[in-house]
């Protein structure tokens, strides 16, 4: 029984350590860059139902963008976003940060697809409608820009669709270690 703990717990080490075998891409092929435009408010928080789970996006005036795929469910939204240990969890949590840049009418952002369980970067490509609505359009590979097939991928069908604006104060802090 004593070898057997010993063997777990070298295999948790092992986990450990082999963690950037795993990831496939190592940095976001994207720069955050500060935004100071006005095409989309960035006082709250991006948001896409459905009848259970919400896809969450926060955009701060640095470049960097919180959410990338992750979702949370409807009812729990801005309890977990005023939740201190609900986000000081996510600080160093890979697959919730990435960068994003606005150009005339574009917003793409950047983030780990978890899902696909092979941890490549995507970039989502979006067109703004309005200040308080964008349209996630299609979500390409990082390294290769090909296209993603999210019926087949981890992304997900629900990811794709209309964003709308919600005012949310105070924003969880974004400073997180993933995006430098």
């Amino acid at each position: 029984m004593k070898h057997r703990c010993y063997y777990f717990i070298a295999f948790l080490f092992f986990l450990t350590a082999c963690q950037d075998f795993f990831i496939k891409d190592k940095e976001f092929s994207m720069k955050a860059i500060p935004y100071t435009g006005d095409e989309l408010k960035i006082n709250g928080y991006y948001y896409k139902m459905d009848d259970t789970w919400s896809h969450v996006l926060i955009f701060y005036a640095n470049g960097v963008q919180f959410g990338g795929n992750s979702v949370i469910p409807n009812i729990e939204i801005e309890d977990r976003l005023r939740n201190p240990e609900y986000t000081k969890n996510l600080h160093d949590c890979l697959s919730c940060w990435g960068p994003y840049q606005i150009k005339e009418n574009v917003l793409q952002f950047e983030f780990y697809d978890i899902f696909g369980h092979d941890w490549r970067t995507c970039i989502a490509h979006c067109k703004i409608l309005n200040d308080t609505t964008f349209n996630i359009e299609k979500v390409t590979f990082s390294k290769t820009g090909k296209e993603v097939d999210v019926k087949k991928e981890g992304v997900g069908e629900s990811f794709l669709g209309e964003y709308r604006f919600k005012q949310f104060n105070p924003k969880p802090d974004s400073t997180n270690s993933v995006v430098h």
